[in-house]
């Protein structure tokens, strides 16, 4: 923790991340210069910062924070946003630099990728990516996840490249796992995405690796144990060319190259077996290095090898959002829609917790009917509860709506509250009137519906199975109908984290 005026500890941090503007090129030392500019004009005392804001985007604010130096910025930056604060009172937004230390990261997006012939099946891009310039700021979660991620991360790393230091304990192998729709591949990206500019005074260059896995299993069944030790020698060997540059690895979806060694022995996937066996064996081969660092998915963690489990230095389980964070993922996303012109609106829905109290007062105002729609999608008599509809559905949700029933030029913001409103309506008629009608010959002797083994452990009536079911063909048939509008809708999507 940092002095203040050498006498009084500053309880906490706040992040601020300065994005160069891409015609600009700025050398390490350029960059240096101007980041500790920026640090020691923010920490003057009396400064405040709300999070989320970007200082640039007021010339009169900008101009009072920075003073002389403001010119300078406002030629080579694109922006000056406050992305984070680490401390106490997580709960408040604005924070003031009497009670933290300001910390600045300047960088600079990179726009293409790159492929190399030794992984012809993974995908190499420099970091921070354009593609991924948004989707870190997309994912909310009931508690701060991104946080704590980063802040282990990073300490990770740190510890590891002190003078004869060795590896910590902690294994550099992150899990994600938890149902289809909830953010872990999201989170995985943006979170390489995060460590490529919070580290970039350690690592002057960052590289992310995502595995094809299904590629692995089909173009080169049979071959698979040898493609993923070719993957692993390559990784090392990028490790070794460059001390300074950091390595994120993302395997999604890596059941289908880490499945249970145990299960697959009584089957005739030797070839997955091999597979896995090479996995591990890479795992423990590239953990020797400090500059790498393993960011892994799963839809199915009871597949997954014991082995492979133990490895996890971290395991984080993600399942569907509850009913805040539900209103946290459509309020962005609305506000997405309003800030690209889709939606015409001046208002600003208000936080969940100001939407509660407009819910008790006047059933009117956007912030109360949002928080409507929402008690909606979890109504107990439309046969859902809490926490059932994914952050990838709720994303989708309002430009799905909207392209469903718009028929004038444009879209206020009330049209688009009463379309989102009418879709979920929609929907679960028809969910439920499809399941009574398959319910019917389906009810026994005794008059009751037959009841289904649940992998919670419950047992399902057949009316709930069959509805689930058939909110999973909507689902596939609504991301068809968005991947046809992609030049309208911005893609992304949110999820929420349950636990770790």
């Amino acid at each position: 923790m940092a002095q203040n005026d050498g006498s009084r500890v500053k309880p906490g941090k706040i992040y601020l991340e300065a994005r160069v503007k891409s015609d600009i090129d700025l050398e390490v030392d350029e960059s240096e210069v101007m980041r500790q500019d920026l640090e020691r004009l923010l920490s003057i005392p009396d400064r405040t910062f709300d999070l989320g804001e970007d200082i640039l985007a007021n010339k009169y604010r900008a101009s009072l924070l920075l003073g002389e130096f403001y010119e300078e910025a406002a030629i080579a930056l694109l922006s000056l946003k406050v992305v984070e604060y680490n401390g106490p009172n997580l709960d408040t937004t604005c924070h003031s630099s009497n009670d933290v230390t300001v910390k600045v990261h300047v960088y600079k997006l990179y726009k293409t990728g790159e492929e190399r012939e030794a992984l012809q099946q993974s995908e190499i891009t420099s970091m921070p990516h354009m593609s991924f310039a948004e989707q870190w700021d997309e994912l909310v979660f009931e508690e701060n996840l991104k946080g704590e991620l980063i802040r282990l991360v990073t300490n990770m790393i740190r510890f590891s490249r002190k003078p004869g230091a060795k590896r910590p304990v902690f294994n550099p192998l992150i899990l994600m796992h938890g149902p289809p729709g909830t953010g872990k591949t999201t989170l995985c990206q943006g979170l390489a995405q995060k460590i490529s500019i919070r580290l970039n005074s350690i690592y002057k260059h960052t590289k992310l690796i995502q595995i094809k896995t299904a590629t692995l299993l089909s173009k080169f069944y049979s071959q698979s144990a040898k493609q993923v030790d070719e993957i692993f020698t390559a990784i090392e060997k990028m490790c070794e060319e460059d001390s300074e540059q950091l390595i994120c690895v993302l395997i999604d979806e890596v059941e289908s190259i880490a499945n249970s060694r145990e299960s697959t022995m009584h089957g005739e996937a030797q070839d997955s077996l091999r597979a896995t066996n090479a996995l591990l064996t890479g795992l423990d081969r590239a953990k020797e290095h400090s500059n790498v660092i393993f960011l892994c998915t799963s839809n199915m963690l009871s597949c997954l090898d014991a082995a492979f489990l133990d490895r996890c230095g971290l395991k984080i389980a993600m399942d569907p959002p509850l009913a805040a964070t539900q209103y946290e993922i459509l309020r962005g996303r609305i506000q997405k829609l309003i800030d690209e012109g889709h939606i015409v609106s001046n208002t600003s829905l208000p936080s969940y917790r100001d939407a509660e109290l407009e819910f008790n007062t006047d059933s009117g105002l956007p912030g109360s009917r949002l928080l409507g729609i929402i008690k909606l999608i979890n109504s107990l008599d439309a046969g859902a509860s809490e926490g059932e509809i994914s952050g990838r559905t709720l994303t989708q949700l309002p430009g799905k709506a909207i392209l469903r029933y718009l028929d004038e030029d444009e879209c206020d913001l009330d049209m688009a509250l009463n379309f989102i409103e009418k879709s979920i309506r929609s929907e679960k008629r028809q969910a439920i009137q499809k399941a009574d009608s398959m319910n019917e010959d389906d009810v026994d002797s005794t008059g009751k519906a037959p009841e289904l083994a649940d992998p919670r452990g419950q047992k399902r009536k057949t009316t709930r199975v069959l509805r689930e079911d058939s909110e999973i063909d909507r689902a596939l048939s609504m991301l068809e109908a968005i991947e046809n509008f992609a030049d309208v809708i911005s893609p992304g999507w949110l999820s929420r984290r349950s636990g770790v």
